[in-house]
């Protein structure tokens, strides 16, 4: 098994880890790594977003349920109506 080399920082040798991409217009972006030891962030090379590999699509998606999206449990009745009534939507029929 053959390991890759870790980047080392320019300023204090210490291990870089991936800390953020920076996404740079015109479909380019450049990984940002920083110094677990001192701090300093080193760019990597600018990448053409097109070339770079996506993660897949997840392999199952769920449908909605029968009838649309489930209530909001969190929301109590009252509150409920009230957002309804507020965004303009039906109010809803009193359970028996």
């Amino acid at each position: 098994m053959t390991t890759r080399a870790q980047p080392v920082c320019p300023l204090c040798a210490g291990e870089l880890r991936l800390s953020h991409r920076e996404y740079l217009g015109g479909r380019r972006s450049a990984r940002v790594l920083r110094c677990r030891a001192c701090g300093a962030q080193v760019r990597g090379e600018v990448q053409d977003d097109d070339t770079r590999p996506r993660p897949a699509l997840p392999a199952r998606k769920r449908p909605l349920p029968d009838g649309g999206h489930p209530d909001n449990f969190v929301l109590d009745p009252t509150t409920a109506e009230m957002l309804r009534q507020a965004l303009g939507g039906e109010a809803a029929d009193p359970e028996p």
